[in-house]
């Protein structure tokens, strides 16, 4: 290849201009001793420092699929404070697309929405890629896992001085073993002396190219590496989004999961609506919550995409209504605060707004292209296919139950069982109402949110809801809730106003949730081999899949998917802490 990409940021080079794939080959995987270093483990976890064209995990994933035994598994963690497209990515590597294979294309389809945060991605059963989108600094600290190798590649300290300091050596420090290893291009004398006070053992190696020098080490100061027995036999309690996400996530991993279900059919209850819009929660500030709900949308919009029509996959986009002070407010600072690429998330005028929208609104919009619809019983049948699902058993004593580990995602049912008894949740029922089109409104394009919610016409007829009724615990139709829902839509879209909706049917179901209106995912107090998944309220469609994914990385031992600050947050200690400044204590007073 003729010359190298430029990053206009740093100016410099992602990789050299002299052969890209032939310089990862030489610095990072000969200089971590790759693939040596990993025959003989179940399971390798490379650090990257600067994801860039994605041309060191690409080199990584051939190697091991090449040399590695189908038992092994690789997951690869890379940081990446400036996230590139996948079109430019493609464009740079093409001269290397047949070396690649179709391994270039399956990232390029994977690649997440820019939006900050940690992105979990499964790219083969064997291979699992974590991408941050982040400062390195901020990223390294809310990071949880045991290293094995560490690929430094972030552009040359010179020109990219933030990065290269005392604490990125710190924290490589604090996530390493006594048996990793790095590797970097550089030899700069700041570095050699910041990973050897760091507790790095730092030799000289030839370089790559024109580079004289390289450096590479091994952590000389470090616990031994601890290795988790496998949990194999994994039982879940509930068929809804939460379990069956949580199902569809081990089972990729080759675990052998059953999934217990006291009704008839999976996607009963809450997750049993025919239409589910997904769209991350939004808050003002950049924070534990949107740290977890923004990558979780990104998650779910590439899930649904794999899906397609299997779920009724509707990326139509949504227009959230400024039609409150605290939207305006909200909306603005969380533009501001999130660091979402203008691609994926931008405040609208009215006029913008109503063009997009395809009918006349009244005010402005915070304007997600990337959202849409899917069928959540139909996402929950995706998530059980191949899955042993036992129909009409409700599961009352935990301890009978044959599995080396137990997932509650029964939503409020899970207080049942003695463990969370003590768990403080509230159900609120949500009905909706099916409406035949009207000659105006079937010009919708894309879902409106205002408070409540008027999807686009499918089959002559759109979605409206929901009703927030906390003191009702049934499901029946209501039929003033269907008046209470077209007075709603026709409030917050006077366009409307005149027209003569008729209600085709109606649907209600109890979403689970908490206080705090977060969700509460994660190792059950006091207990060895059980976890939680539950209460995500409005957002179970977003949020179940990344909860999945973190309840997966604590059985298989796994680097953690979330960081640390959300994971307090989703973590049911909370509670308890919170009930211990008031002096109670919670699991004492539920015996």
């Amino acid at each position: 290849m003729k010359g190298a990409p430029v990053s206009e940021i740093f100016d410099d080079i992602y990789f050299s201009a002299e052969d890209g794939v032939a310089e990862t080959n030489h610095v990072f995987l000969k200089g971590n001793h790759l693939p040596e270093n990993w025959r003989g483990g179940d399971n390798f976890l490379i650090a990257e420092t600067g994801f860039g064209t994605g041309l060191n995990f690409l080199c990584t994933w051939k190697l091991f699929e090449e040399t590695a035994k189908p038992h092994q598994h690789l997951d690869f963690i890379s940081i990446e404070k400036y996230p590139l497209h996948p079109d430019y990515i493609r464009q740079v590597l093409a001269p290397w697309k047949d070396y690649f294979g179709s391994r270039l294309e399956r990232l390029c389809e994977n690649y997440p929405i820019c939006v900050p945060g940690f992105h979990r991605i499964q790219i083969t059963p064997q291979i699992t890629l974590t991408l941050i989108f982040d400062d390195i600094h901020d990223a390294l600290p809310e990071m949880e896992a045991q290293i094995d190798c560490w690929f430094l590649d972030g552009f040359t300290p010179a020109k990219n001085p933030d990065m290269w300091n005392e604490n990125l050596y710190t924290q490589m420090a604090r996530l390493s073993h006594d048996q990793t290893t790095y590797a970097t291009f550089t030899a700069a004398g700041d570095v050699r002396r910041g990973l050897a006070k760091a507790g790095f053992s730092v030799e000289k190696r030839d370089g790559f190219g024109r580079k004289r020098d390289m450096i590479a080490g091994t952590y000389q100061q470090g616990r031994p590496k601890v290795e988790k027995p496998k949990q194999k036999k994994i039982a879940i309690i509930g068929a809804g989004l939460a379990g069956t996400s949580c199902a569809y996530v081990l089972n990729s991993y080759g675990y052998d999961v059953t999934i217990y279900e006291a009704s008839d059919h999976v996607g009963a209850g809450a997750s049993g609506n025919s239409t589910g819009f997904y769209n991350p929660r939004f808050t003002a500030q950049r924070d534990e919550v949107s740290n977890f709900f923004a990558p979780a949308y990104a998650q779910i919009i590439r899930l649904a995409k794999q899906a397609g029509e299997d779920i009724d996959y509707n990326p139509c986009g949504a227009l959230h209504l400024i039609n409150a002070p605290e939207k305006e407010k909200r909306f603005h600072n969380l533009i501001q605060n999130w660091g979402w690429d203008d691609a994926h998330a931008q405040i609208l005028d009215v006029d913008q707004a109503s063009d997009i929208a395809g009918i006349a609104l009244d005010h402005g919009a915070l304007y997600l292209p990337d959202s849409g619809s899917v069928t959540p019983k139909k996402l929950c049948e995706y998530y059980a296919r191949g899955i042993d699902v036992r129909l009409n058993t409700p599961i009352d004593d935990l301890e009978a139950l044959d599995a080396d580990a137990i997932i509650l995602c029964n939503a409020h049912a899970v207080q049942k069982f003695e463990p969370l008894k003590w768990l403080e949740l509230e159900t609120v029922r949500g009905q909706v109402s099916v409406l035949q089109e009207t000659e105006l409104s079937k010009n919708l394009k894309c879902n409106i949110h205002y408070g409540g919610y008027l999807s686009p016409s499918l089959d002559g007829v759109h979605m409206v809801g929901a009703t927030f009724q906390k003191w009702l615990d049934h499901t029946d139709i209501i039929q003033e809730d269907h008046q209470h829902n077209i007075e709603n839509l026709k409030a917050a879209l006077p366009v409307l106003e005149r027209e003569d909706f008729d209600v085709i049917s109606g649907w209600a179901g109890l979403r689970t949730a908490t206080k705090d209106r977060f969700p509460v995912i994660g190792p059950v107090p006091e207990q060895d081999n059980i976890c939680v998944s539950t209460a995500f309220g409005s957002h179970g469609i977003v949020g179940s899949l990344a909860g999945a994914h973190y309840i997966a990385d604590l059985i298989r031992n796994g680097p953690l998917s979330l960081p640390a600050s959300t994971r307090k947050a989703l973590n049911p200690n909370r509670f308890i802490d919170r009930a211990k400044k008031k002096g109670i204590d919670l699991l004492k007073t539920s015996k």
